[in-house]
């Protein structure tokens, strides 16, 4: 083969501070000038296939012993040593065997990453940082290296959706952000890219990273005068990293200069010789200009460094070309061909009456998805076809796959305008999307031209959430006149009432729908329903019953006794209930959901958890499971979790108003406030004026640090109810937020006028004082606030702005007297301890502090505070106080950090160490865990980590320990 072309590719290289690259090499031309993101394929030769099954062996006996944290840390100290050396194979067995010993050892799944990236198991290194971060390792510590893995492996898109540069650390921002650029380009989205890029380079001038991953960007788009430059500029800025010399020998490479290419990929290799991406591309220019003989010993060191590497068997097959061996050209390009996976159309897909036919077929089995899956075939080809446009999307509604009914609908309309099903079918699409104004549109036209009682009731449903409440009302009331017996419209008017406050008309019409059919269990299952509502336990609990007496197994009923249960504190009863219908169908989404529900009323998160996601899983399109889970997932402090579960709900409801709420506060418990700003924008308009809903959104709009979009929520909200109380109050946080004083002082009045007693505007009074440093002013108001509502809530605040103001004495008075009042609050107990501790006086927060645990033993928070408080007193009791804190939350950092630190002070350095890093992982902003890690692991002698650590612990809170201390770790370590 004679003729040669450019080629790109994509490979991983990733060392200790690593990152992803690109090279240009020119190759034969049996590959057509594209880019194709390869990775590597990890194989195992017999020789280390051998020694891969021995370690298994010991593995699995070692399995069985007892798991030993200290056992761990030997083995993750020792493959740290292999790591550093080089012995990839080595740390990696080690690793595991650490790992198999103490599963929740953070730093030996991060370094089995690493050791995996490096020795080309990319998938294995995909694993282990995935394991690393559900077991709690800061996101800011796997961003770069998973989200690397992510774009090698051909999943761009993961890489961008889980790792924004919003919230990282200053000093990681750039490379983040650089990341990202890299996997815009990957997708096609070039402008994005170098935008991307672009905020790379202005956040981290001096770093070579952004230069170096955006110059293969800039080859592909034939910008290689600006490449040249970046490239030249990346040696400048780091002269000794081998990605840099690798870019300029990418650009030499490209501009047909040999010479100078092969020398810069000598002088990356000999900078690092692991560089898997400069060794294929010094083989493949080697090739080019005929020097075969030194292209396979980089080839051979391929086999072994990066077995299974796409582009070194493709190499490999240009060899054998010039060789004429045919077989050798076949296996080796198969090996690189072995990445593509392209399936052709099936014969019954190109024929459309078929495809209608068997749709038909599906639709009237019932069978939907299938039906669904060949009408989408079916349009694809034809996307005129009528009939198959309107089947379909009476399927997606049917199946409340809005998202996708929504835009086939439309276009329908546009054809069709005058089609009432098709203005129905919209008009219920849009109710349940929230888009109550268009909604009621369509309603209304459907309702008129169709006459049925399904398009009035729609149409009061859409009334309701308008806020037409008495139209809806008289819609409502009209229908239940011509017809008694319609039990829909009934229940829909009954609920109507209790919504406008009257129970006894909700009660009327519940009883007067019961008497026209007094054997109807739903009806007497509703009617316990507004009873319950009503707060007449007693009588719902009999309704129930009634229920039951006569239909053993009516679920409504034996659901609604379960949440009876879980309201008066019999979980027992509740569980034993759940239990016998999930033994009739272990699947069943109701029982599953109320079951996960209840166990986390008793307490009991591992249970709920497990319940709510096997609930959420199911194929039944039902929200309730998956809202709650992600509500759990967040009070658990699994923000990650939180996530996913939030995403995998929009993406089946993308216009559920709840879906897209849940998904905003998962992004805002991350810190990714750009993605959460995004979401809510969407939500105002699904909220259109509900009052409490937009008040709702304009909060989070606040965490998600957009007061602006918080003001427009305020004024959608005062649009559809004037003066509402929760908008004014919100626009005082908004003012005050925008640092806008008039506005502010405005705003105050304005709540001050309209609601001049509510103790909300006392302690909105108190907050702008606290915030403007007027902290007399606010103790003022704070103490006003007391005075109209004697709750936790109004005496809270206070407690802290005695603090803040230095009066920590009168804080502590308060607390005492306030305690002394209500001996059975355990929380204000507990504040009353912190207080004391803060306020110096240990010896009474330890009483109290006691006290509280008598009644509350397992509060892990308060147990890490008595535990810091007790080294103040010097007591080794703060040791066991410390352990039961961390055995309570496993996964918290600060518990992790302060038991470490007990170990360090008590010389146990080994066994500290471990939760030191553990802390570290997890939080790594928190400056004074990185302080004392560093203390610890100059301790043992490790003293360039240490160097690290508390040069970074610095930089992230100069004041971090004491400054004698410091001074003292400073210099012994050469800082």
């Amino acid at each position: 083969m004679t003729t040669f072309c450019k080629f790109i590719a994509v490979i991983l290289h990733k060392l200790s501070g690593g990152a992803l690259f690109f090279s240009s090499g020119r190759f034969a031309a049996t590959i057509a000038k594209v880019s194709l993101p390869l990775f590597s394929i990890r194989t195992i030769p017999a020789s280390r296939l051998v020694a891969a099954l021995a370690a298994s062996a010991f593995l699995w006996f070692s399995g069985n012993l007892a798991a030993s944290a200290e056992k761990a840390s030997v083995f993750y100290e020792d493959a740290l040593k292999r790591f550093e050396r080089d012995d990839m194979e080595g740390a990696v067995l080690q690793l595991k065997n650490s790992i198999q010993q103490d599963n929740k050892l953070l730093a030996a799944h991060m370094l089995l990453g690493k050791a995996l990236t490096r020795s080309g198991d990319l998938r294995g290194a995909e694993a282990a940082f995935e394991e690393a971060l559900k077991q709690g390792v800061s996101r800011a510590e796997v961003a770069l290296p998973l989200g690397r893995i992510y774009i090698a492996l051909g999943k761009a898109a993961m890489a961008l959706d889980r790792f924004p540069a919003v919230g990282m650390a200053q000093s990681m921002q750039g490379a983040v952000l650089a990341m990202r650029g890299t996997a815009h380009f990957e997708l096609g989205n070039v402008r994005e890219a170098a935008r991307m890029f672009e905020e790379a380079r202005r956040v981290d001038p001096n770093s070579a990273i952004p230069l170096i991953e955006e110059i293969p960007t800039l080859l592909q788009s034939g910008q290689k005068d600006r490449a040249r430059a970046y490239a030249a500029k990346a040696i400048q800025l780091a002269p000794d990293n081998a990605a840099a010399w690798n870019m300029q020998a990418s650009v030499l490479h490209d501009a047909f200069d040999a010479k100078g290419a092969l020398e810069a990929y000598n002088k990356a290799l000999m900078l690092d010789s692991r560089h898997v991406d400069a060794r294929v591309a010094r083989a493949a220019l080697l090739i080019d200009v005929k020097r075969d003989a030194e292209a396979i010993k980089d080839l051979e060191y391929l086999d072994i460094a990066a077995p299974g590497e796409p582009r070194a068997a493709y190499l490999r097959g240009l060899l054998a070309s010039r060789k004429g061996d045919a077989a050798g050209v076949k296996r080796h390009f198969g090996e690189a061909a072995s990445v593509l996976d392209s399936y052709a159309g099936t014969w019954l897909n190109n024929r459309e009456q078929l495809l209608m036919l068997v749709a038909l077929a599906h639709h009237g089995l019932g069978n939907l998805q299938k039906s669904r899956e060949y009408l989408e075939i079916l349009i694809a080809r034809n996307p005129k076809s009528d009939p198959a446009r309107k089947l379909l999307a009476s399927i997606f509604v049917q199946m409340r796959d809005y998202a996708r009914a929504t835009p086939l609908l439309e276009t329908l309309k546009n054809t069709f305008p005058d089609d009432p099903q098709i203005q129905f079918q919209l008009g219920t699409v849009y109710l349940s999307q929230k888009r109550y104004l268009i909604a009621t549109e369509f309603l209304e036209r459907a309702s008129a031209k169709l006459g049925t009682p399904e398009a009035s009731r729609a149409l009061a449903m859409s009334q309701i959430s308008l806020g037409r409440d008495e139209v809806a009302q008289a819609t409502l009331e009209k229908l239940l006149a011509t017809n008694p017996r319609d039990f829909e419209s009934g229940m829909a008017l009954a609920g109507l009432y209790k919504r406008r406050n009257l129970p006894q008309k909700a009660l009327q019409t519940a009883e007067a729908m019961v008497r026209q059919a007094p054997a109807n269990p739903a009806l007497l299952n509703f009617m316990g329903t507004i009873k319950g509502a009503n707060r007449d336990f007693k009588g719902a609990r009999a309704a129930y019953e009634q229920v039951l007496s006569k239909s053993p197994n009516f679920r409504p009923s034996i659901l609604n006794l379960v949440k009876l249960d879980e309201a008066e504190g019999q979980f027992e009863n509740g569980r034993r209930r759940l239990t016998q219908i999930l033994a009739k169908e272990a699947g069943d989404v109701d029982a599953l959901y109320e079951l996960g529900m209840l166990e986390r009323s008793a307490g009991r998160a591992d249970q709920a958890l497990k319940h709510l996601k096997k609930a959420s899983d199911s194929p039944r399109r039902d929200t309730r499971a998956g809202l709650a889970l992600v509500d759990l997932q967040l009070s658990l402090k699994q923000p990650d979790q939180a996530l996913a579960t939030a995403k995998e709900l929009a993406s089946k409801f993308p216009y559920e108003l709840s879906m897209q709420l849940a998904l905003a506060r998962s992004y805002i418990a991350l810190g990714d406030r750009a993605n959460a700003r995004s979401v809510l924008q969407g939500t105002t308009r699904l909220a259109e004026f509900d009052a409490d809903v937009q008040v709702v959104i304009g909060r989070m709009q606040l965490e998600a640090d957009n007061p602006d979009g918080a003001a427009y929520n305020i004024q959608k909200a005062l649009q559809g109810r004037a003066d509402d109380f929760g908008a004014l109050l919100l626009s005082v946080d908004v003012e005050a937020r925008r640092k806008d004083t008039a506005k502010t002082d405005a705003a105050l009045r304005l709540l001050g006028a309209k609601y001049p007693n509510r103790a909300e505007t006392a302690l909105a009074v108190a907050g702008v004082a606290m915030l403007r440093g007027q902290y007399g002013a606010a103790i003022t108001s704070y103490q006003a606030a007391l005075a109209r509502e004697e709750s936790w809530r109004c005496a809270g605040p206070l407690v802290q702005a005695y603090f803040t103001a230095g009066e920590p004495g009168k804080a502590v008075a308060l607390l005492d007297g306030w305690v002394k009042k209500r001996p059975d609050d355990r929380l204000a107990l507990k504040t009353l301890a912190e207080a004391q501790f803060r306020a110096g006086q240990l010896q009474a927060a330890r009483l109290n502090y006691e006290r509280a645990f008598k009644s509350d033993p397992d509060d892990a928070a308060a147990l890490n505070n008595y535990a810091n408080l007790l080294v103040k007193l010097n007591d080794p009791g703060a040791l066991a106080a410390a352990e039961k804190a961390l055995k309570l939350e496993p996964g918290n950092s600060n518990y992790a950090g302060t038991l470490g630190w007990i170990l360090v002070q008590q010389g146990k350095v080994d066994a500290g160490l471990r939760h030191l890093r553990e802390a570290r992982l997890r939080n790594p902003a928190n400056a004074e865990n990185r302080y004392h890690l560093a203390f610890a692991l100059s301790k043992i002698g490790r003293k360039a980590e240490a160097k690290d650590e508390l040069t970074a612990a610095i930089a992230a809170n100069p004041s971090v320990g004491s400054a004698d201390e410091v001074g003292r770790l400073k210099k012994e370590l050469g800082l």
